[in-house]
């Protein structure tokens, strides 16, 4: 079910996205008018969000709930191991394929019921026009880099 986010949802979306590391540095205006943009979608424990290879329209974080990142290179959480990472609210996840259109790099299930914000390719990358320091914190974020 995806929905569009309302007045009653986009401050519990904004607070959400306040700690998605690239994110942060966000005025709360800007992560109001992101927060208006979004969707977002509930799953049901079990659920694929994703799938590897799937190709890359939306970037998402994780409203509520929780999360298994499997991949490539599985990243935004604790504790990695031969079954994924765990995540949970403000796990973010797709924004490098949305980045370098190219497929999904990991595959991610829901592991309880779980609610996702899901920003749009179009409107994520206008974001990053409008604000590159976004852009980068994204990249010290996606090398490692990020404190």
């Amino acid at each position: 079910m995806e929905l569009r986010a309302t007045q009653v949802n986009a401050q519990a979306i904004d607070q959400t996205l306040a700690t998605v590391p690239f994110l942060r540095r966000l005025s709360p205006r800007q992560r109001v008018r992101l927060a208006k943009q979004a969707t977002t979608r509930r799953y049901p424990a079990g659920a694929m969000i994703v799938r590897e290879g799937d190709t890359s329209m939306t970037v998402y974080v994780v409203l509520s709930g929780a999360v298994q990142i499997r991949g490539e290179r599985p990243r935004g959480a604790d504790g990695v191991g031969a079954e994924g990472v765990r995540a949970g609210r403000g796990a973010s996840f797709g924004a490098m394929g949305v980045i370098h259109d190219r497929p999904r790099g990991e595959t991610v299930v829901a592991l309880e019921p779980t609610e996702c914000v899901l920003l749009a390719k179009w409107d994520f990358t206008a974001l990053l026009l409008a604000e590159p320091r976004v852009a980068l914190d994204l990249m010290l974020q996606a090398t490692g880099a990020a404190g």
